[in-house]
């Protein structure tokens, strides 16, 4: 029987170096999806993807990992949305910060601004 995951997290950063990109695929490294085929990471030309639905993703390891590379030429975000509590945490990565906001997921058209 499956289930549902517990977690959906979903972002993306550009530009990142070689360097950036192996920090973030160490810092993914112990995240628990629940399809073993899907890469939780990727690259695609200068940017890093993250897709995951699971049981554990390592979020403050990756955030982290992050705050140790940004500069003010990146960009993206990362949205985190916890099944079990019903939130989403949205991490925006801009100016060399990340500012973080959270939602209940009934609110996330207001909260996104769509």
């Amino acid at each position: 029987m499956s289930r549902d995951p517990l977690l959906k997290v979903y972002g993306h950063v550009y530009p990142v170096s070689r360097a950036f990109y192996d920090d973030l695929a160490h810092a993914c490294a112990d995240a628990l999806p629940d399809a073993d085929d899907i890469p939780v990471l990727e690259k695609d030309g200068d940017m890093a993807r993250i897709s995951f639905e699971g049981m554990y993703f390592p979020v403050d390891e990756v955030l982290e990992a992050l705050a140790r590379h940004l500069e003010p030429e990146h960009k993206g975000k990362l949205d985190v949305l916890d099944m079990d509590g019903w939130r989403l945490t949205r991490h925006v990565f801009a100016g060399g910060r990340i500012n973080s906001s959270s939602a209940p997921l009934n609110n996330v058209l207001d909260y996104s601004g769509h």
